[in-house]
């Protein structure tokens, strides 16, 4: 009887640790979090419940709408630019390459480089006057760009730092769901004459969609998070060109004390994660049969 009593519960016992980490860093910040949102809750004092005032408030933010669009404006081009050339240089190493064992040690660095120090180093190279970027642009004959210093640029500048540093992970997962598809299936297409495009088109992309799924889901949510680069590279301007919700929280909350008001900000970016997750699991979940 105690021999079966331990078999059933020896599982539970080894997943509480796990279950209790989860609990007190995940389950009660996130509850923490819903009710701050409901109150006005100066850092040093106690919070006051205020109901949905933190949420009208926001909507008549115009720093609120300007990050807003500026993280929807992050999210669609860094997930569709890591999806893309992750795949696109999936394909090419996994094909008969020379050497890809070393190129995709290569593309898979940056992922692992602390992102703050690679937002530093980028920092240096987008300078105007001495950066690498723009001496490069100039031995082409094109004058310096205001990278870090220009509305127009600055964000452009964040997005190209944060693809390169990230879209190395979509290629190994890409490399994975490539190497699942069974070769036997791309040797009937040419048989029949099909193109390597046309295999590519009709056996690659659709045998990829729970790839492709998985790809998306995880970037999106990585892009929806987006402070280190900002913070280290432009700080959220010039102006608030680079304002992004996830900085907006920081700002709200710990420099201006209003955690009450930041918890309605993340509240609102948790929203827009989970919408635009579950959007992408009705276009992409569909099963796939071969």
């Amino acid at each position: 009887m105690s021999y079966r009593l331990n078999r059933r519960t020896a599982p539970y016992l080894f997943l509480l640790p796990s279950f209790a980490l989860l609990l007190v860093f995940s389950l009660i910040p996130f509850v923490q979090g819903l009710y701050f949102s409901l109150t006005d809750y100066p850092l040093l004092q106690s919070p006051k419940f205020v109901g949905l005032d933190n949420f009208a408030r926001l909507f008549r933010d115009p720093l609120f709408v300007a990050s807003l669009k500026n993280t929807l404006v992050y999210m669609i081009a860094t997930v569709a630019l890591r999806v893309i050339l992750g795949l696109a240089v999936a394909v090419a190493l996994n094909g008969p390459l020379r050497g890809r064992v070393v190129f995709r040690a290569i593309f898979y660095l940056p992922v692992i480089a602390p992102l703050v120090t690679v937002s530093v180093i980028w920092r240096v190279i987008f300078d105007t006057y001495s950066g690498v970027l723009n001496a490069g642009l100039e031995l082409l004959g094109i004058a310096p760009i205001p990278w870090l210093t220009s509305t127009a640029w600055a964000m452009p500048a964040v997005i190209i730092m944060s693809v390169w540093k990230t879209f190395g992970w979509n290629t190994v997962i890409f490399l994975a769901g490539l190497q699942g598809i069974p070769q036997q299936l791309y040797e009937a297409a040419a048989i029949d004459g099909a193109s390597k495009w046309r295999s590519f088109i009709h056996i690659t992309l659709p045998l990829l969609r729970p790839t492709i799924l998985l790809a998306v889901v995880t970037s999106t949510i990585s892009a929806s998070q987006v402070f280190d680069q900002v913070y280290v590279m432009t700080g959220g301007g010039p102006g608030y060109s680079t304002m992004t919700l996830g900085q907006m929280v920081y700002t709200a909350g710990f420099q201006n004390y209003e955690m009450g008001y930041a918890s309605a900000v993340s509240v609102i970016l948790l929203l827009i994660s989970l919408a635009l997750t579950l959007v992408q699991f009705k276009f992409l979940g569909q099963e796939v049969k071969y």
